[in-house]
């Protein structure tokens, strides 16, 4: 479903100031020289249990308008703006999302902007939530991404709570749905008259795929700098959260089946790890297999054993024969988002 969405077009001098004289300003000079830094002109556009879309006035030179000179931008997620929530019961019409976020500035501000299509889309976050069933599952999940990695990304993971990826093109988010709205939204909606209990009990269990798709990732796709929602179809957004989650869990799901035996473990490392790394692992796991616990043990620092123990656990691989003391997770949650239905 579609989140939070950013859209902007060309505005003459009159709508400007029509939109500046009704917003919030903030400015920045410098005293001595009198010289100005910048200028923001921002407001809020009210919707449901205290949500909101954000619009802001500014000089068009930003996206290379030069005819009328000012540039206007609305932002926000119209799914919370409408329902206070977005968790399920979402939209999947871009055109739809954007044209209503625009009717509502329109009749906020009692402007007539410019028409939908001279409208451009810079940002728009595809999000699709799962039922796991229980929190235990969620958790269990989001924890077993804890080595998760990512080409040219520094990935932030969250114990329980949250794996994110950052990157110029998209932002990745793979997190706990019902800890991320107690944290965020539960205190704002409780003063609002939301039935907050009856939603928690809901959201139990919920585990929540997000992809940000940001400006550069949508050029790549329309082949234009400029790119017009109305062009803009959700099955090329849904394509982009496809091909960049799958990007995380090839990485991650080989793992998800406990290989036992030689060839297997052998062929398991060498699909996870670089060449010298995974012979150096096999060399450790057949020790372990051979020696036993206690004696291997001994053979190296702590670092360098439990390491080594992390990285079969990883893996997977089933040391279990002569391991006494550390086991491996009994209840693991088989998840694959590509298998799975979205919460509607």
């Amino acid at each position: 479903m579609i989140d939070t969405v950013k859209i902007y077009a060309e505005i003459d001098e009159e709508i400007y100031n029509k939109i500046h004289s009704k917003s919030i300003i903030k400015t920045s000079y410098d005293n001595e020289t009198g010289e100005l830094f910048y200028n923001i002109t921002t407001d809020k556009l009210e919707g449901s249990y205290d949500n909101r879309l954000s619009v802001r006035v500014d000089s068009g030179v930003k996206y290379g308008f030069v005819n009328k000179g000012y540039c206007i931008e609305i932002e926000g997620s119209l799914h919370k703006f409408v329902e206070g929530q977005n968790s399920f019961n979402g939209f999947y019409d871009i055109d739809y999302v954007c044209k209503t976020m625009i009717d509502i500035a329109v009749k906020h501000y009692s402007v007539v902007l410019p028409a939908y299509e001279n409208w451009f889309l810079q940002r728009c976050d595809i999000a699709l939530c799962f039922d796991l069933e229980n929190q235990d599952n969620v958790t269990n999940y989001i924890n077993s991404l804890n080595t998760c990695k990512y080409p040219l990304r520094k990935p932030k993971f969250f114990y329980n709570e949250s794996l994110y990826l950052s990157g110029s093109t998209t932002t990745l988010k793979i997190y706990n749905k019902l800890l991320e709205f107690k944290k965020h939204d539960m205190t704002k909606l409780v003063k609002n008259n939301f039935n907050v209990f009856e939603f928690v009990d809901k959201i139990k269990g919920f585990l929540r795929f997000e992809c940000e798709i940001k400006k550069k990732a949508l050029v790549k796709i329309y082949k234009d700098k400029n790119i017009k929602f109305v062009n803009v179809k959700y099955e090329d957004l849904k394509k982009i959260w496809s091909d960049e989650f799958m990007k995380v869990i090839k990485m991650i799901k080989n793992d998800l089946e406990i290989v036992r035996g030689r060839d297997a473990v052998f062929e398991r490392l060498n699909k996870l790890y670089k060449p010298c790394k995974a012979s150096r692992l096999y060399s450790f796991y057949c020790s372990l297999i051979l020696e036993g616990q206690d004696v291997v043990f001994k053979k190296y620092s702590n670092s360098s054993y439990y390491r080594n123990i992390a990285d079969l656990k990883y893996a997977k691989v089933d040391f279990s024969q002569n391991l006494k003391y550390l086991e491996f997770e009994k209840d693991m949650f088989y998840f694959n988002p590509f298998e799975w239905k979205e919460v509607i």
